[in-house]
């Protein structure tokens, strides 16, 4: 059983988060969509070799972790998930600005992701605002 102040912290960062959320007039993705587009990114993790993504709370960018063997079946997957982040805790989705999926993984010795096969990958889940330029492919949450 959560105790009181469990349930007033999680308010609190939800308050914080649609605050944030305000200053964008779209939101283009929903929980549902965050759900399957998550699904195809773990079964395509093998062919993705680094995922940044930046919350609407903060200026800073982090790593998204995900690997075939990621666990995701639990009931808190409808809205987000623990621990597969280099921020740490738990990422709600309606708190992800945008994710980056950029094509120089690491500079020396130089390893690049293939773009075309990740937002590929992204268009067989459906419709989604992506910005690919020939350094990344950037699937954008808010407007």
């Amino acid at each position: 059983m959560r105790t009181k102040k469990a349930k007033r912290y999680d308010e609190h960062i939800d308050r914080e988060i649609e605050k944030s959320v305000a200053r964008f007039s779209e939101r283009l993705m929903s929980n549902s969509k965050w759900v399957r587009l998550i699904d195809k990114l773990v079964d395509g993790s093998d062919k993705i070799e680094k995922i940044e993504f930046k919350k609407v709370q903060s200026k800073g960018v982090g790593e998204l972790y995900l690997t075939e063997d990621t666990t995701y079946g639990f009931d808190y997957w409808q809205n987000g998930f623990e621990g597969h982040n280099s921020l740490g805790g738990w990422l709600i989705f309606k708190e992800i600005e945008f994710l980056l999926f950029p094509k120089t993984v690491k500079a020396e010795p130089l390893k690049e992701q293939n773009l075309s096969m990740i937002s590929k990958l992204i268009e067989s889940v459906g419709l989604f605002d992506l910005e690919i330029t020939d350094d990344y492919t950037k699937l954008i949450c808010y407007k």
